[in-house]
């Protein structure tokens, strides 16, 4: 009996594989279930946006340009610097160390003015002692001629004692002799004077290099030493001041070699400065290069002003300067001089302009996007005039993505 409880109490111990656990099913569904809710309204409320700020979308670039009143009679533009034809950098002809400056920046000087004086005492020491010498060889010139002379009266006073035999005749060529002697010496202390008065011009002249002149009239733009520092003609700084002669300015521009055919000397020009960019100049081709630049296939282009720029800003006129950029519009007809006062027009691009609760523009800075309310004027060709003043050249969106918000990043499709 107890064997056979035992043997019971075993079997009751076994585990029933047979029978199958409960089904999980019903539970991944309802998980599945929930998720897909949970996407649906994400997407339904900010997926969108979302992925618009975490992908930066590529986007269309354009830019606010200025368009020429003459833009009809445009054939060809291009963009370089205001240049001097002529300069100079005055420097020293010695080596030396500045001691005085007579001229500031933008001062109008003359050809042959004064602009510098070097440090000269110690030269100035040395031509004195050059002088003194030449001093004494003078005196020594005087003292013998005079001995010349002592001789020649006493040669005029034996000469009748001998003709009358009072005299030896043997005392007359020794005066004769001591005569002669001593014109040979006056030539010497001549020689000797001169030698020490040429030594004194030689200082002179090279005293004279110790001022420095300018060899051109024009403005002092720059000066490129202080009182006090070392200059040398060959070494060291390059010179003392800079100074352009602003009648000669001209816009030097690079034209596309394959374009050359399209310029021609005396051609009209309209010449817009960055500086000035609601002003515009009459200008003209004043040469063509003669050298093609290989590495960029180019042929500089020199154009001059035709009303001459003035030194300094009057009213209604702007001030014109060496190295402002400049845009240059060859013309197939010269510009007239009655229409110079209308302003180039700001264009936006069309596809550019949205509508967010009235005009707007979306500008580009530094990769983020600044919607810019607008205010604009009629159509001009493929764009719409700006009546608000943004820079030319400012990158805007075109044709931009509707969920395109501001502050969002974006980054130019350049395979459009």
């Amino acid at each position: 009996m107890e064997r056979d409880q035992l043997s019971q109490d075993l079997a009751s111990l076994k585990i029933d594989r047979s029978a199958r656990p409960p089904s999980r099913a019903p539970r991944i569904v309802a998980g599945l279930l929930a998720l897909a809710g949970l996407a649906g309204v994400v997407y339904a409320f900010g997926y969108r946006r979302l992925r618009s700020s975490l992908m930066t979308p590529e986007v269309k670039i354009g830019e606010v340009a200025l368009v020429s009143p003459v833009q009809s009679e445009i054939q060809l533009t291009a963009t370089g610097y205001v240049v001097a034809l002529v300069y100079a950098k005055v420097a020293s002809k010695v080596p030396g160390r500045i001691a005085e400056i007579f001229v500031e920046e933008g001062q109008t000087i003359e050809k042959g003015a004064r602009v510098a004086r070097l440090e000269d005492i110690d030269f100035k020491t040395a031509l004195a002692t050059a002088r003194a010498r030449a001093t004494a060889a003078r005196a020594k010139v005087a003292v013998a001629r005079a001995g010349v002379a002592e001789i020649r009266v006493q040669i005029d006073r034996e000469t009748p004692m001998v003709d009358k035999g009072v005299t030896a005749k043997a005392t007359l060529d020794d005066l004769q002799a001591r005569r002669d002697s001593a014109t040979a010496g006056v030539r010497a202390a001549e020689a000797e004077a001169q030698a020490a008065d040429a030594e004194v011009r030689a200082l002179e002249i090279q005293l004279g290099s110790y001022e420095i002149i300018t060899p051109i009239s024009g403005t002092v733009v720059d000066k490129l030493v202080k009182v006090g520092e070392g200059v040398s003609p060959g070494f060291g700084t390059p010179g003392v001041i800079e100074v352009i002669d602003m009648a000669s300015l001209v816009v030097e521009v690079d034209v596309p070699e394959a374009r050359l055919s399209q310029v021609a000397v005396d051609a009209p020009c309209e010449i817009v400065l960055d500086a000035y960019p609601a002003k515009r100049f009459r200008g003209a081709v004043k040469e063509i290069g003669r050298r093609v630049n290989r590495s960029k296939a180019t042929v500089p282009v020199k154009i001059r002003f035709l009303d001459p720029p003035q030194n300094g800003t009057t009213k209604g006129r702007a001030e014109i300067l060496p190295e402002m950029a400049a845009r240059v519009s060859f013309l197939s007809q010269a510009v007239d001089p009655a229409t110079l006062d209308a302003p180039p027009k700001l264009v936006v691009p069309a596809g550019a302009v949205v509508q967010r609760g009235g005009d707007a523009v979306f500008v580009v800075d530094d990769g983020e996007v600044r919607m810019t309310p607008v205010q604009l004027g009629p159509p001009v060709g493929d764009g719409r005039e700006l009546v608000t003043k943004l820079p030319p050249g400012t990158k805007v969106v075109v044709d931009p993505p509707a969920d395109l918000h501001d502050g969002q990043k974006v980054k130019e499709n350049r395979s459009r």
